[in-house]
């Protein structure tokens, strides 16, 4: 075995050694994110069993026929408390202390209004008792009722004026006279699915692939900062660079062992948002399936190569540059603060650029994300899916300067005794001192 490799294999060790790193960064995603996901979901089943079973009142101020008409609709297949009472204020007293999650009231003349050819009025009340997501939702559920019953009225109300006026047609087509459908042109290719459909399926992507890259590049300067921070803890980081192998050879090893850490970290989240994403979101109406090959859109061999580089020279600077920073620090608790400062410029980009793309915001913001290596690696995952390879490479071209960068300085850092004997404290103290001479 190589001094290389026998290097990576101590480093991955001594990282998957730490509890906090194996129960922090490979076990929790797999164990927090399903519970939280299963836990949405039984929160939302308890809430459609709720509205399933929910109870409406309904109090009328019409005694008219229409208005009957309207009671014996709601009645039919739901639970529905009929209130008695003198005024619309007893009605609400009765209905607030009832186990009515909803009252559907029909005012007087709402029977005159229909027969005249004018708006019947219908008010709903919801009873939020405990202002949960149920009862907000039963309310709701009340109003599609009324909605369903007013469309199908005003076919039948059509086919009377048909049927009387010796007129031939459809009353859903009289109701409802257009037919709107949907096309997008993707690169030159027509593709008969709404924008809205196309959008949704470029934005779960771009939003997913950015947080693993994010989650993975985290992962990683954590990996990387520890490590020299446990090493200098123990002070075992003396003893290694006695050893007949070349500081470089130690740096080499050392950002292998947290790339591999950081992958395996990557790999249990993804798996575990993965199953958080479709418990917790399981009662979503489900998009249509749509083949986005034929427009050019997806991810495709060149992408995936791309992609891969792209995300080879991120790791590797974003590892050099926590390991350069970590040599300065004395403890795994001061280099884990250092790495949170690390981890804003990868955190921000990525949170704009979810949600956002660079060319909407302002001049002056574009400049300053631009300006950020990370921004880059977000822009390349978008870019990917659309098959748009120059932004990739532009992408892969400037993290690589801003990787030889922070290599050259990670060297010249290993290169030194100042690896060993550098402090955030001794600076501090030599700092003060020589302002007090």
């Amino acid at each position: 075995m190589g001094s290389f490799t026998s290097i990576v294999y101590k480093e991955i060790k001594e990282l998957v050694r730490d509890p906090k790193i194996l129960f922090g960064v490979v076990l929790l995603p797999l164990l927090l994110y399903p519970l939280m996901g299963q836990g949405i979901q039984i929160s939302q089943q308890a809430v459609e069993t709720s509205i399933k079973g929910a109870k409406f009142s309904i109090y009328s101020d019409d005694a008219g026929t229409i208005a009957n008409i309207l009671v014996q609709y709601i009645k039919t297949n739901n639970t529905v408390l009929t209130i008695e009472a003198s005024s619309l204020q007893d009605a609400l007293i009765k209905f607030k202390d009832s186990d009515s999650v909803a009252l559907v009231y029909i005012p007087n003349g709402y029977s005159q209004n229909i027969t005249e050819g004018l708006k019947g009025n219908v008010k709903i009340y919801g009873n939020l008792k405990n202002l949960n997501l149920a009862e907000a939702s039963s309310s709701e559920v009340a109003g599609s009722l009324v909605n369903v019953y007013n469309y199908y009225y005003s076919l039948s109300l059509i086919k009377s004026l048909l049927t009387d006026s010796e007129q031939t047609g459809s009353p859903v087509a009289i109701h409802d006279p257009i037919r709107l459908s949907f096309a997008s042109i993707i690169k030159g290719n027509v593709i008969e699915v709404s924008p809205s459909q196309i959008t949704s399926l470029i934005v779960s992507q771009s939003i997913m692939l950015p947080i693993m890259v994010m989650m993975m590049v985290i992962f990683a300067i954590q990996m990387a900062a520890t490590s020299i921070a446990l090493e200098k803890e123990q002070k075992t980081l003396e003893t290694l660079m006695t050893l007949p192998v070349g500081r470089l050879t130690i740096l080499a090893g050392k950002l292998t062992g947290s790339v591999v850490i950081a992958i395996a970290g990557s790999i249990s989240y993804m798996i575990g948002f993965s199953y958080y994403t479709s418990s917790a979101f399981s009662f979503a109406p489900q998009v249509t399936s749509v083949d986005m090959s034929g427009a050019g859109i997806g991810i495709q061999p060149m992408g995936y190569a791309l992609l891969g580089l792209v995300m080879f020279v991120t790791l590797v600077s974003a590892l050099a540059l926590a390991i350069s920073l970590a040599v300065f620090t004395d403890s795994v608790r001061s280099a884990q603060s250092l790495t949170g400062v690390l981890i804003v410029p990868l955190i921000i980009p990525a949170m704009i650029l979810m949600f956002s793309d660079i060319e909407m915001l302002p001049q002056t913001i574009q400049w300053v994300l631009l300006a950020i290596p990370y921004t880059h690696t977000m822009l390349a995952t978008k870019a990917a899916l659309l098959g748009n390879y120059w932004i990739i490479v532009r992408s892969i071209g400037y993290i690589s300067v801003f990787t030889v960068v922070v290599l050259w300085a990670a060297a010249k850092i290993f290169s030194t005794e100042r690896i060993i004997t550098s402090r955030f404290t001794n600076l501090t103290f030599r700092k003060r001192k020589k302002q007090s001479s």
